[in-house]
């Protein structure tokens, strides 16, 4: 019997993981989306199709994956996955539109970051904020369409993760410029903390969220990630926030945002839960699965949604 041993070992873990999450949150499109993602990612690295396949043809009948009670629907989740990949996807189509000029921007911004020039990439962000542009807009408009567009890149082999790892730690640094020149906000009797599950490099939009609410007058605290379950509740306990906002860019994440939303729904002042990230953006429906109060997909709207669940006076509207 062919097994998963064919494929590189992050591949084969994450195809074991994401399918036994898909059976246990009762969302085969987390598992079938993963392996059209990596379809396309192992064809750039010179796999064959065929590879994928036949890995993904074990997963149903491994015993140690799924318990005897989900073999059916590991079964099914599998069947779906594979018919979907008689499509090869090679994601052609760059993720920046460079007609706009916010485009355009996000495109001098990448390539600078690329060619290890951050003081340039630096002053594209900062260029669009002396034309009138808010940060909030400097973020959704040219430093997350780049982010995007690094992993595409990578996902098609033309860059490596090395450079995927430079463009998102040079944003981090620009991010922390763009926020020094936010103007002041009073502060009010809000507070937010803000996390993200799963590597370090996937933490940039929990980032941006923390600084989307400290631009609205929120108290908003930042934790990164890979943060131990129990230091990030008791740290929650310990300041008594008002909203915990997760993101998850990766489908085996899921359900450790599951877990720790159930974990802050057993304090006696529960904060609201507000889930983003990829994971959770093709799937409308999974962050009502998974306990959340809300799903946010950019973080403006992640600050509206909390003041709307939360003070339905607020009139706060961004950066």
């Amino acid at each position: 019997m062919k097994t998963l041993l064919e494929l590189p070992v992050e591949f084969s873990e994450r195809l074991r993981v994401t399918l036994a999450q898909s059976v246990e949150l009762d969302t085969p499109e987390l598992f079938i989306e993963f392996a059209a993602w990596a379809q396309t990612t192992l064809i750039f690295r010179g796999y064959t199709p065929a590879t994928l396949n036949r890995a993904i043809e074990t997963l149903a009948s491994d015993a140690t994956l799924v318990n005897a009670s989900d073999r059916k629907a590991a079964l099914s989740t599998v069947q779906q996955a594979r018919a979907t990949l008689n499509v090869v996807r090679l994601c052609e189509m760059s993720l920046i539109d460079a007609e706009s000029e916010s485009g355009a921007a996000a495109r001098r911004y990448l390539e600078a970051l690329l060619e290890g020039d951050e003081p340039s990439a630096a002053r594209e962000a900062l260029l669009a904020i002396a034309k009138g542009r808010k940060a909030l807009d400097v973020y959704q408009e040219i430093i997350t369409p780049a982010l995007h567009e690094a992993g595409r890149l990578w996902q098609r082999n033309e860059i490596t993760a090395a450079h995927e790892h430079v463009v998102s730690n040079a944003s981090e640094r620009i991010l922390a410029q763009l926020m020094d020149l936010a103007p002041p906000r009073a502060h009010r009797d809000l507070s937010v903390v803000t996390a993200a599950i799963g590597p370090a490099q996937h933490q940039i939009g929990a980032r941006m969220t923390a600084d989307a609410f400290a631009m609205c007058g929120w108290h908003a605290r930042f934790l990164g990630s890979e943060l131990p379950t129990d230091d990030l509740l008791r740290y929650v306990d310990e300041i008594s926030v008002d909203a915990v906002c997760l993101s998850a860019t990766l489908a085996c994440d899921v359900v450790a945002v599951r877990d720790l939303i159930q974990e802050l729904e057993t304090r006696p002042i529960a904060p609201v839960v507000i889930a983003g990230g990829r994971a959770f953006d093709a799937h409308p429906d999974l962050w009502r699965k998974i306990g959340a109060d809300a799903y946010a997909p950019s973080p403006l709207l992640a600050v509206a949604i909390a003041n709307e669940l939360i003070c339905h006076d607020c009139d706060d509207s961004g950066g």
